[in-house]
């Protein structure tokens, strides 16, 4: 299994520093490695795509898009676009929506089959949330639902106004926003509870490396992995490796540089409750094997969903497009 697992992806994967990454795992030239786009947590929204894929385009790799957010896509066609793939990178955006979507559809089994054949998976946010048992997720904020997106985005709105907004999209310019970080369900593929954008604040105003915590207490079965904004794990057969983007601040302190400074840069984060219930929180190595990091936990108990009721008020909300 091959992978990387940014904490954003439109700040990650626009980087040549990631993107070499990515295509680095295929063990091939960027010239001949063919990669999949798949943009529903975003909708299938252009601009999206552009931020995340256009890079690797740029680097010669040939780049294909499979938009399933919208519209109806034969599973001949979805199997042609998943086998063919190099690389399968998942956008950010609403990971209820996407991951549900694709249940629905039927391209959860394909994404697990590419996967079990070696296909470098691949995102940041949402598109790494994915892959995991679960994540720390913001797929209640409302600015991430479709119709709003879609309304946003396609519209003939001046692109200047939607720029702003994304901006303030953090929050921590005094203007929170009224929603809650849930826990949502991903494809399995590897274990563990994902916080991407852990060193970040969004529009409701809360950390995201302290709602995790109180997460992690109300799944103390699950084991946490929480990845800087400007970072990603990288999976790669046996061994992992945190990748930091370089010249970007993180929550992970190096001591004093040469001035005396103090150095924070984007790291990882393993988390777990113990049987006493209590939370242990630590650094992630920069680099060991998967066995030691990834572990499996067997209790059924793991996949105990205690924010069952804000997901099913998060799906009403957002209702799944079924044709």
């Amino acid at each position: 299994l091959k992978g990387i697992f940014a904490g954003s992806g439109s700040a990650s994967m626009s980087t040549p520093y990631m993107a070499q990454a990515v295509i680095d795992l295929t063990q091939q030239r960027a010239q001949d490695v063919s990669l999949l786009y798949i943009g529903t947590a975003s909708y299938d929204i252009t601009k999206f795509r552009d931020k995340q894929a256009n890079l690797f385009s740029e680097m010669g790799v040939t780049v294909e898009s499979l938009n399933v957010a919208n519209q109806f896509v034969r599973k001949e066609e979805m199997e042609e676009a998943v086998d063919k793939a190099d690389i399968i990178l998942v956008s950010g955006g609403n990971t209820l929506y996407a991951v549900d979507r694709w249940e629905y559809l039927g391209l959860s089994e394909l994404l697990k089959g590419a996967a079990g054949r070696g296909t470098v998976m691949a995102g940041g946010s949402a598109g790494a949330i994915c892959w995991f048992d679960g994540g720390h997720s913001d797929s209640a904020d409302p600015d991430s639902y479709r119709l709003s997106m879609l309304n946003e985005f396609e519209s003939n709105a001046d692109s200047s106004s939607h720029e702003k907004k994304r901006k303030n999209k953090d929050g921590d310019d005094g203007n929170s926003k009224d929603w809650k970080y849930i826990r949502v369900e991903g494809l399995g593929i590897w274990p563990g509870l994902i916080c991407p954008h852990y060193d970040r604040i969004q529009s409701n105003g809360v950390p995201r490396m302290t709602d995790f915590d109180s997460m992690m207490k109300r799944h103390p079965y699950e084991l946490g992995i929480g990845i800087d904004h400007h970072a990603a794990l990288e999976v790669n057969g046996d061994d992992f490796r945190i990748l930091s983007i370089p010249d970007r601040k993180g929550s992970v302190e190096l001591g004093d540089d040469a001035d005396g400074n103090g150095q924070a840069v984007p790291g990882a984060w393993i988390k777990y409750v113990d049987d006493d219930g209590t939370l242990h929180s630590k650094t992630c190595p920069w680099s060991g094997k998967v066995t030691e990091l990834l572990q499996m936990v067997e209790d059924a108990q793991k996949h105990l969903l205690l924010d069952h009721e804000k997901v099913e008020l998060c799906r009403k909300e957002n209702p799944l497009l079924r044709d």
